[in-house]
């Protein structure tokens, strides 16, 4: 199900402001805003674009999400450097069968995360050292 209509009106009502100032957002008219809510044109890309940026959304959620439920994400974490360990461990122990059974297993697993994490944490000491000592005055 498309959402667009749906979503230009909740945004209108979650502005608080009329069609009229939410066109003018846009460089669009009150006609053009109406056709969009009733579902009788739909905006270019550009527009749409314009609306996304504006409410920090992506163009997937207008399209196919139903905003007034917060049924968005605004930041979608696309990366696996998007997740943090915590979230990337919860997920594989509730969703991996093979981890949630097998202890031994998930906790080697962990302690990878735990060693990698640790090393991050020694090159940006060593980072800061270097600094330092570049800006120390020379005797």
């Amino acid at each position: 199900m498309i959402f667009i209509s749906k979503n230009i009106k909740y945004l209108v009502q979650k502005e608080g402001i009329g069609k009229d100032a939410f066109g003018k957002l846009f460089n669009l008219n009150r006609g053009t805003i109406g056709s969009y809510i009733e579902g009788k044109s739909n905006p270019k890309i550009e527009t749409l674009q314009k609306i996304t940026e504006r409410y920090d959304i992506l163009i997937d959620d207008i399209v196919n999400n139903d905003l007034s439920v917060g049924d968005t994400d605004k930041k979608r974490k696309t990366s696996l450097y998007d997740f943090s360990e915590e979230e990337i461990i919860k997920h594989l122990y509730t969703e991996d069968e093979s981890l949630s059974k097998n202890p031994l297993l998930w906790m080697y697993l962990k302690m990878k995360f735990m060693d990698t994490r640790i090393k991050e944490e020694e090159l940006k000491v060593k980072r800061l050292e270097e600094k330092i000592k570049k800006q120390e005055p020379k005797k």
